[in-house]
């Protein structure tokens, strides 16, 4: 980061943008603007981020959804939960493909919800910092902030995913219907939302069934970003500050190494996933349960939750979803840094 005049207030504005809490990539600035990250090297960022992030995090997810949902997985451990979804409808022949299904949905998703999550998150703590609010305040309100705006994305998606999750395979017929199980986001789409009568789309059905379980995603995806990117851009700024006093940079914040970028991203998101988990669980509830009139409400899940489970009962599946959390999340800000650092240098 270059600083250019010699105004402490730009000084100020400077070390507390997202982009230089996440590597100060701040360009040179001057007359107390900012200069940052650039739109389009935020969006290939975010688009590598979302697709290694996903195929990590994807399979452990599968195993938790199937833990949440189903009563028989309560007590299973991951092994017996991913040997029952890979044989479940192939005999003795183990298909790992189908710890992938619905996977489509949760990549563009992240994609989006990526370049959503950061610029959000930019806007906002700037906006906050020129109002001389606390930085480690504006950090966690940007990052809540954030979390509501890619909540508004991540609804539908989730819904779609987890109906392909909990769905029997195309080859099955379900018993009690009659009917044979759909997998694919178009055959789901159809499914829920197409008349049988004259083939037309039931746009208000779509839409209260797509952002089913809404009110529990806003929770959860706000503390979530909230921990995550608040406590990411706190602890990366305080790190990058050791290492150029090391280096006796004169107080100008260097770049943080992958390793530090791996380290502190794992420790936020895994920190972060706790914190959200029970939200998580209602959510997932909520959105599992198939179309047409059925329908729970967050109070009634939360109910039926603490009921069979007790408090614990919010937290199942938390082992291996928080393995995940950690993958997904470092994996996410390792993609990301290192995307935008290489774009930087063909500049």
């Amino acid at each position: 980061m270059t600083l250019v005049g010699t105004d402490g207030k730009d000084e100020h504005l400077a070390n507390t943008t997202i982009t230089q809490s996440s590597n100060d990539r701040s360009n040179d600035k001057s007359g107390g603007s900012t200069n940052p990250i650039l739109l389009s090297h935020n969006i290939a960022g975010s688009v590598v981020a979302g697709c290694f992030s996903t195929i990590l995090g994807h399979p452990l997810d599968t195993i938790k959804v199937h833990q949440q949902t189903k009563p028989k997985f309560a007590k299973a451990t991951v092994l017996d939960v991913a040997k029952s979804i890979t044989l479940e409808e192939t005999g003795s022949k183990r298909n790992i493909t189908r710890l992938f299904r619905g996977i489509g949905p949760p990549m563009a998703n992240q994609m989006v919800m990526n370049t959503v999550m950061f610029t959000v998150f930019d806007s906002i703590k700037t906006i906050a910092t020129k109002q001389n609010m606390e930085e480690t305040s504006a950090a966690l309100w940007s990052g809540l902030f954030a979390g509501f705006a890619t909540a508004c994305i991540s609804t539908p998606t989730d819904w779609i995913k987890i109906q392909a999750q909990t769905s029997l395979v195309n080859n099955q017929t379900n018993i009690s219907t009659g009917e044979r199980a759909t997998t694919t986001v178009l055959s789901i789409l159809k499914r829920e939302f197409v008349s049988k009568d004259n083939g037309r789309i039931q746009w208000k059905h779509a839409t209260s069934t797509l952002y089913r379980g809404h009110l529990a995603n806003l929770g959860r995806e706000g503390i979530f970003t909230m921990v995550y990117l608040g406590l990411y851009d706190r602890i990366s700024h305080v790190v990058r500050r050791q290492h150029s006093h090391q280096q006796n940079n004169n107080g100008v914040d260097e770049d943080l190494g992958m390793a530090s970028v791996l380290m502190i991203s794992s420790l936020t998101g895994a920190c972060a996933w706790l914190c959200n988990y029970p939200f998580d669980t209602v959510k997932s509830i909520q959105q599992a349960v198939g179309g047409g009139s059925q329908r729970m409400t967050l109070s009634a899940v939360a109910r039926q939750i603490y009921q069979g489970g007790g408090m614990m009962g919010f937290f199942r599946g938390a082992g291996p979803s928080t393995v995940r959390a950690m993958m997904v999340t470092s994996s996410r800000m390792v993609a990301y840094e290192k995307t935008i650092q290489l774009l930087k240098g063909y500049e």
